[in-house]
């Protein structure tokens, strides 16, 4: 089951069992039996001494802490479970021991409706009986001081060990498992083993600072929890929420900072400030240096999914690595929806090593899920400038070509790049309307795919039987299409002239439907 953290306050009406175990008893104290009555009051503490009668003066309300090995010396009778008898007929509160204790005692501890809490090995029982009569003078103070011990551990860890360290320290100190995630649910660190139980207690406690919210951290335990390990799940989600808001805020900064580098660097008014700046950043705009820059980002419908940007920083690391490895330098910023990769490398490396660094980063399975368009190979500032349009052209223009694969180099998309420059002019647009704007309306109109038999005929190098397989359909079909669309568009499909315009206007007819 998944429940809020409903963080709610301590009721006034008295001390409460589950408190003493939240406030005054040491991390790994565990309740072996008796959860059903944790809201009972305590109304004071009486330790086992080794005089008769064992508890003082025992009353109704009070607590019992024991050491059972010294129960043992005094009487070999007093077992556990007579203990357990016989502070249940004194109407005592609950019990606190120094060692495990057996199923059958557990069990007993349900029976009688009496907490049974069992104290971590080496456990002080002086000083626990001192912190059980500090909290029940003086709650509200025990509360704040067990905050702030815990807010102080796990700062500590944190500036060590960063996010990872602090929940490394919340799953052993809760035997349980740790996820946070950031507001979009993408994972971001995780720590412990899911308890092997069938009933799991499962809760989420909001990550958020100034009321913004960052995430969650999920708590997932055994069903029996102890009010400390809530105590210090909250503390954990603030600290994270913290590291987390400043994460934030430095990514927010590289981002603009990003963004206005390649701004600065495509205006060609800006280059000494461009140049500066990427100087400044140590990439090596010197003269016996080759240039190129690749573009990466998810699909259009894809482009605010947190998991693709995830995917595209990670091929964006391995491709600066991949490069690096072999001597280039490699700046990465973030430019609108996309992530920009500036690569510097001597002249005197092959062409075919810049292609081997694209291919590296871009084999692995997820990778499939992010488009990447890389730019001529250049030189000097004037060609970064370039270089950079051209990627972002380059992945531009592969997502909108159906078929085609990433990564997508400029220098192969053809007659794409005209087009794609020419496409918001008035006469090309004319010039589709009167070849294959009537055929796709026509299509529209009447539900057919006309459009899509023309592409696979051209496709097929004009070979009618290998487009009627490959459309699965009958030769007569096929013919039986292209002659409709010979009538519709007024085009003869066996003249030259009239081929090459209807191939033309399916390029833009891609580039259209991008």
């Amino acid at each position: 089951m998944l429940a809020g953290d409903t963080g709610g306050s301590i009721e006034e009406a008295g001390v409460k069992v589950r408190e003493i175990w939240e406030l005054a008893l040491p991390p790994g104290t565990t309740l072996a039996g008796g959860e059903a009555s944790l809201g009972r009051i305590v109304e004071w503490v009486a330790a086992l001494r080794a005089v008769f009668p064992l508890f003082g003066t025992l009353g109704e309300g009070y607590l019992a802490l024991a050491r059972l090995g010294l129960a043992r010396r005094l009487d070999p009778t007093l077992t556990t479970s007579y203990l357990l008898n016989e502070l249940h007929r004194a109407h005592a509160s609950a019990f606190v021991v120094d060692e495990p204790v057996s199923e059958a005692d557990a069990a007993l501890a349900n029976q009688l409706a009496l907490p049974l809490l069992v104290l971590p090995g080496g456990a002080d029982l002086h000083e626990i009986e001192r912190e059980i009569l500090r909290t029940l003078i003086d709650r509200e103070a025990q509360i704040t001081r067990r905050e702030q011990e815990a807010r102080q551990r796990l700062q500590q860890i944190l500036g060590q060990q960063g996010i990872q360290g602090v929940i490394n320290e919340l799953a052993h100190l809760t035997a349980g498992h740790v996820l946070v995630r950031d507001k979009s649910s993408v994972p971001i660190a995780r720590a412990g083993e899911r308890p092997l139980v069938n009933d799991v207690m499962e809760t989420a406690f909001p990550i958020k600072v100034a009321e913004r919210v960052l995430g969650q951290l999920i708590l997932s335990t055994r069903p029996v929890r102890s009010p400390l390990e809530t105590l210090y799940a909250r503390q954990a989600a603030e600290i994270c929420g913290l590291e987390m808001l400043q994460k934030l805020a430095r990514e927010e900064t590289e981002d603009r900072l990003g963004a206005d580098l390649v701004e600065r660097l495509l205006d060609k008014t800006q280059e000494e400030a461009a140049a500066s700046r990427l100087q400044r950043l140590g990439y090596d705009l010197s003269a016996n240096r080759w240039h190129v820059a690749v573009a990466l980002g998810g699909s259009t419908s894809a482009k605010d999914d947190p998991v693709v940007d995830d995917v595209s920083q990670a091929v964006a690391r391995d491709l600066q690595w991949a490069a690096q490895r072999d001597g280039a330098g490699v700046l990465i910023v973030r430019y609108r929806e996309q992530i920009l990769a500036l690569c510097s490398f001597a002249v005197t490396s092959p062409e075919r090593t810049m292609r081997n660094w694209v291919q590296e980063a871009t084999t692995r399975g997820s990778a499939q899920r992010c488009h990447v368009g890389v730019s001529r190979i250049v030189r000097g500032l004037a060609g970064l400038r370039q270089a950079v349009s051209q990627a972002l052209d380059a992945l531009s223009l592969g997502q909108r070509i159906h078929g085609r694969k990433s990564p997508h180099y400029y220098e192969e998309l053809g007659l794409y790049r005209l087009l794609s420059g020419l496409r918001a002019q008035d006469e090309l647009q004319r010039f589709y309307d009167e070849t294959l704007g009537l055929l796709a309306r026509y299509d529209e109109a009447h539900g057919t795919e006309l459009v899509n038999t023309l592409e696979m005929f051209f496709d097929q190098n004009a070979n009618a039987s290998q487009t009627s397989r490959a459309l699965f359909i009958h030769r007569n079909t096929l013919n039986y299409r292209l002659q409709r669309i010979g009538e519709i568009t007024g085009l003869d499909l066996n003249d030259a002239e009239a081929r090459l315009a209807m191939q033309l206007a399916l390029k833009l007819h891609r580039l259209s439907a991008g």
